[in-house]
């Protein structure tokens, strides 16, 4: 019995052995490949490299979520605006420059009189806000239809209406305001708002000599960094002598508001643009 058994076991043996040193050596065999298949790659030109890792999707309405500001607790810590600085230098420069302007001018407030004529004007500007500046109107007058009317129709006399005939005077000017503006979408125009009061002498209808408030303000519009474009508004108050229908002479207090417009030069050319 024991003879059978032992020979049932190495049978047995006989079988096995073969298959576990095929199996071996077929291991052994799959790693030599495996390393010259590794070997083959690193020494392969032009291999294509393994597609990278996605990257996460981009998704703007998520992004504009997050950008939302919700804590608003830090505005109390900006700056003021006054403490803000304009970078940018004025194209049209005025410190240290003279300006010559020539115009036309009317009277808008008069009912009784149609006053033309001309307009000049020199000015020089201490800095960009303060300057000084002479100004010279002349002048020239003709009654409307409404004051001959009177004449003819109702024996109305206007002898007790003066009227200026010139003013000369000089003014202090403030420019508190810079700015631009379009011009039909086509070109920027940078314009300075100003405002000026003044003293100065009218000569009136009646060849007197009044002394006069003169008020003005306007903008002055940029075309080149010598040459703008200026309007304004001056207004003038004086009191003039007058003979009244019964021939007896009295003071009356008299206002001229003039719309002007007309072309400034600038000098000499700014050295620090």
């Amino acid at each position: 019995m024991l003879n059978k058994n032992l020979l049932t076991a190495l049978l047995l043996i006989s079988f096995a052995v073969p298959g576990i040193a095929k199996a071996q050596a077929q291991k052994a065999e799959g790693d030599d490949l495996d390393v010259i298949e590794l070997e083959l790659d690193k020494s392969a030109p032009g291999k294509p490299a393994e597609p990278a890792t996605a990257a996460p999707s981009y998704n703007q309405e998520d992004s504009a979520k997050d950008n939302t500001l919700t804590d608003f607790k830090g505005l109390g810590t900006l700056a003021p605006f006054k403490e803000i600085s304009i970078v940018q230098k004025r194209y049209l420069p005025k410190t240290g420059r003279f300006q010559l302007f020539g115009g036309i001018t009317t009277v808008t407030n008069d009912p009784f009189f149609n006053t033309f004529g001309g307009v000049a004007k020199a000015a020089y500007f201490l800095n960009e806000t303060w300057g000084l500046e002479l100004n010279y109107f002349g002048l020239t007058t003709s009654e409307r239809q409404s004051t001959k009317e009177l004449q003819d129709n109702n024996n109305v006399k206007t002898e007790s209406l003066a009227y200026p005939k010139s003013y000369i005077g000089v003014d202090v000017m403030y420019v508190p305001i810079y700015g631009k503006m379009t011009w039909f979408n086509e070109r920027i125009l940078p314009f300075d708002m100003y405002f000026s009061a003044g003293y100065g002498t009218t000569q009136t209808s009646t060849n007197e000599n009044s002394g006069t408030v003169h008020l003005a303000t306007g903008q002055i519009f940029a075309l080149t960094k010598s040459v703008a474009l200026r309007w304004d508004f001056s207004w003038n108050f004086f009191n003039a002598s007058v003979v009244d229908q019964n021939n007896v002479k009295e003071t009356n207090s008299f206002n001229n508001l003039f719309l002007t417009v007309g072309m400034s030069w600038f000098f000499p050319e700014a050295s620090y643009r």
